[in-house]
């Protein structure tokens, strides 16, 4: 989720940045150019948005299926953009790829078989 909120941001940087290097081409005061085109400045920005939006959606619906996974299971899971795929934490804190984990027993757990196993 960072990567698409870094797209954003620099989205709306790059926006902003058009605007002020466009006053400065043509001479004209920033903020009387922002008065008089203040809504044509916020479609623009919307725009850059909705296609970040658009680019970003595969990952998107990947990443908010990956969390409510997680919170299914009780476990601390991410989204790895760049492995495209949704990791789970062990209990030693490491992430491996959910398909191929196992079930993790808990602490409790732990103590009931190491007395079970008499350790």
């Amino acid at each position: 989720m960072w990567l698409f909120w870094l797209f954003e941001i620099l989205g709306l940087i790059g926006v902003i940045l058009i605007v002020i290097l466009f006053c400065r081409w043509r001479k004209i005061s920033l903020w009387a150019f922002v008065k008089r085109n203040y809504k044509w400045i916020i479609l623009a920005i919307a725009s850059v948005w909705l296609l970040v939006v658009i680019l970003c959606w595969h990952h998107l619906f990947d990443a908010t299926y990956c969390y409510f996974r997680g919170k299914s299971m009780k476990a601390n899971t991410k989204y790895s953009i760049f492995l495209g795929e949704c990791q789970i934490e062990t209990p030693n804190g490491s992430y491996i790829p959910i398909e191929k984990s196992r079930a993790f027993l808990n602490d409790n757990h732990r103590d009931d078989a190491d007395d079970f196993f008499g350790k």
